[in-house]
């Protein structure tokens, strides 16, 4: 039975591109065995994480270009309460296309496609941090965003991973845990303000919403712009007890 519903949002995806064809998200191609994803076996090729040549920012996880070891603008910018982050793609180009398919025209296969994303991040951040077990949490959507647009494109994400049907290289050593224990407090939206009003807007308006907070967190979310969503969610992790938070963000701007 478990077997079965595991299956279920891959006969979903086969019988909506069967009945009602949208094609691969980039190019408009047929789908055939590439249903689940939403794009064609060539655009998937295209969407490999890029190679970070001379390694990542020990902090916000973005790929050097001429530094070594954290990158300039966390050099220069305040301490941050989250431990590292991984993030996987530039915000442009096919990359921008695909997220701006899933998160505006909610093409929901596509999210099939950044969960896998979601742990290759996980493998690049294990191969430099030593993490037994955590626990994945969501960074939460602004207060009337679900009423008003009908879904969040993280939480959507999150009920994917908690559904088993994606994997990593290390998964087999980590048994899948999810907790959605944050939540946000009314504030404008970080869209509509410059760098340094959005390092500010949210301080103090993510607050832990549970009982149990997880020891170590993976966080995860859709665009890295200052790195003020994920670190105040991460304050508000720390101050319910967590030791170590990590992220993952599917996109830096």
């Amino acid at each position: 039975m478990n077997t079965l519903l595991s299956k279920l949002p891959y006969w979903r995806e086969y019988l909506r591109e069967t009945l009602f064809p949208q094609g691969c998200a980039l190019c408009g191609k047929q789908l055939f065995q590439n249903f689940i994803y939403g794009l064609c076996c060539d655009c998937r090729n295209k969407l490999e994480i890029p190679e970070a040549e001379r390694g990542r920012c020990s902090l916000c996880g973005q790929p050097l270009v001429s530094e070594q070891g954290t990158c300039l603008p966390c050099r220069n910018g305040s301490e941050r309460s989250f431990d590292r982050l991984i993030s996987l793609f530039p915000y442009m180009s096919h990359f921008k296309k695909v997220l701006g398919e899933y998160k505006f025209k909610k093409r929901l296969c596509l999210g099939n496609f950044f969960v896998e994303k979601l742990w290759q991040g996980l493998d690049i951040l294990l191969e430099t941090e030593d993490i037994s077990a955590f626990c994945w949490v969501p960074v939460p959507p602004r207060p009337g965003k679900i009423k008003q647009s009908g879904w969040d494109q993280i939480d959507y994400l999150a009920k994917l991973l908690e559904t088993n049907i994606h994997y990593s290289k290390k998964r087999a050593e980590h048994s899948i845990s999810l907790r959605r224990c944050l939540k946000r407090l009314p504030s404008v939206s970080q869209k509509h303000l410059n760098k340094e009003n959005r390092l500010q807007n949210l301080k103090g308006r993510i607050i832990i919403d549970t009982r149990i907070v997880p020891k170590t967190v993976i966080l995860f979310d859709d665009v890295y712009t200052t790195g003020a969503t994920m670190d105040a969610c991460a304050a508000a992790l720390k101050s319910g007890d967590a030791e170590k938070v990590y992220g993952i963000c599917l996109c830096y701007d």
